[in-house]
């Protein structure tokens, strides 16, 4: 087996254990995920001022109807769509060629991320108990709507707003651009949320993203979501398990010199 053919086999092989122990910590996160929404009692959101404790976190969790917050009714950039939270994303997709380490070159395609952003402005969740700010930071709520998935060039509508929102670059990145991909996802007011953070009083009365938890915003329930982290984690245990043991059947059956 020649020297550039043994590393490529090994390296394989070592992307395969990695990998196998990133399944198995993923279950690991899932099963853990599970067991706090399971020890979190729902409250109401007219609640939650009840059970804040000074300086101590508290953890809480909510359900109820999305309602503009303090800042009122938001406008995603791209679809114009009234809204409580959005996502705005903008993929530029390129060709380029790449020359691997025998010297063949080959033409190559991927993306290349130009646009990023979410709205950090706080919504209210309501209930028949009253309501209570959720600020929702760098959290990407589960099961949203997507109002927007749509390929363009550099020119055309959505490019125009891309622009407006401070997406001056379209072009920039690697290789030659062969198109745009536009996406965004909102929060429509009265949509029914679940929500699983935490409440620091000295910061206001507010849910906010817990210090080392889950922070959960989804538009499904606490049992279709505990349902999903347990197969998960089945899967990402038993995954994880067998491409481990694959591999190092795989490297014990063929040793590399």
């Amino acid at each position: 087996m020649g020297g550039g053919k043994e590393a490529s086999v090994t390296e394989t092989r070592i992307v395969l254990i990695v990998i196998g122990i990133g399944l198995i910590l993923w279950g690991v996160y899932m099963s853990y995920r599970r067991r706090v929404m399971a020890a979190t009692p729902t409250i109401g959101a007219g609640d939650v001022a009840l059970v804040a404790d000074g300086e101590r976190e508290v953890r809480v969790e909510v359900t109820g109807e999305a309602a503009p917050g303090p800042d009122g009714l938001l406008t995603a950039p791209l679809s114009g769509t009234p809204c409580v939270w959005y996502r705005t994303s903008v993929d530029r997709m390129y060709e380029k060629m790449e020359t691997d380490r025998n010297g063949n070159r080959r033409q190559v395609t991927g993306t290349n991320v130009l646009c990023d952003q979410r709205s950090i402005e706080p919504f209210l969740i309501k209930d028949v108990s009253g309501q209570v700010p959720v600020y929702p930071g760098r959290a990407q709520p589960d099961g949203v709507e997507r109002v927007i998935d749509q390929r363009e060039y550099a020119t055309g509508k959505l490019a125009e707003r891309a622009m407006a929102i401070g997406v001056r670059a379209l072009e920039s990145g690697p290789g030659i651009t062969r198109g745009h991909r536009y996406r965004e996802w909102v929060i429509r007011p009265g949509t029914r949320l679940y929500v699983l953070g935490a409440v620091r009083a000295a910061e206001g009365i507010a849910i906010r993203e817990p210090h080392g938890a889950p922070f959960i915003i989804s538009t499904r329930d606490e049992e279709q979501l505990s349902r999903s982290a347990r197969l998960q984690s089945i899967a990402g245990y038993v995954l994880g398990a067998l491409t481990l043991i694959g591999t190092v059947a795989w490297w014990i059956a063929v040793p590399t010199a």
